[in-house]
């Protein structure tokens, strides 16, 4: 039976996105998006599948408080008590690792995890649906979301060209990425034992130690939430969403009525 459980990545404080804003209180992932912290439209949209029975939520230890708060406000008892919250660590591995290890009290283990940004808030129902067939698919001890680069890519030394990259094979990563829970977390312990390794994304761990990594379709609407502007091309993305919802909704009472 695959058991599947899920961990999201908020730990950092977001440096970036507070430098392009002057009104921030909190941590980006806790900027309300129509209403609701972006980490909530986040896990909402996961739960939705029906395909995790745990989320791990890592936060900054000071934003912990904030978390549970915003958890209580904004999502159902039941799903509520399915979220563990664990405080991050300094480097974003360190918050990957701190999340697989909450996993550890769990009976039994899961047999698969996904490792998701916090700050990712918008996943279409196409990109999910892609999602849960690579979480099904064990070809693949890891698999991670793409988008294929379309702009030209130069390489630059001292502000200057040194050559045109050949990008046909050039993909840009995103997050849900999915793993074999075991191999990840032994991965990590193997890790520990050099310190001064550090990735920039967990399937990097898995291609340096030889684990064959897979890809699936990723969402160029799938926006990691770096910088303020992005705001509002997320707010875009979630109106044209409620539009959507309103439009279907108006169609099946038009055709409800009709049939009746």
């Amino acid at each position: 039976m695959l058991i599947s459980d899920a961990v999201l990545l908020g730990g950092g404080v977001g440096k970036r996105f507070s430098e392009s804003r002057t009104d921030l209180a909190l941590p980006k992932q806790f900027e309300l998006l129509e209403g609701i912290p972006v980490f909530v439209h986040a896990l909402k949209s996961l739960e939705s599948t029906g395909q995790f029975r745990t989320f791990v939520l890592v936060f900054p230890e000071a934003f912990l408080e904030t978390a549970r708060k915003a958890l209580e406000a904004h999502v159902s008892p039941e799903l509520s008590k399915r979220c563990v919250l664990v405080a991050g660590g300094e480097q974003r591995q360190d918050s990957s690792r701190r999340g697989l290890r909450a996993l550890e009290t769990q009976d039994p283990l899961p047999t698969r995890v996904i490792i998701h940004d916090a700050c990712r808030p918008f996943l279409s129902r196409e990109f999910l649906e892609r999602m849960e067939d690579a979480l099904e698919d064990r070809s693949y001890g890891a698999w991670i979301p793409t988008v294929p680069v379309v702009e030209t890519i130069k390489s630059v030394r001292s502000k200057q060209v040194v050559e045109t990259v050949d990008r046909s094979s050039l993909h840009r990563v995103q997050t849900p990425q999915i793993f074999e829970y075991g191999v990840l977390r032994s991965l990590f312990e193997s890790l520990e034992n050099d310190p001064n390794l550090q990735f920039t994304d967990d399937a990097s761990i898995c291609e340096y130690y030889g684990i064959p990594v897979g890809v699936f379709g990723g969402d160029e609407r799938n926006i990691k939430l770096t910088y303020g502007f992005e705001m509002e091309m997320l707010r875009i993305l979630f109106q044209g969403q409620t539009n959507t919802s309103r439009e279907a909704a108006c169609d099946l009472e038009s055709a409800t009525t009709f049939t009746a």
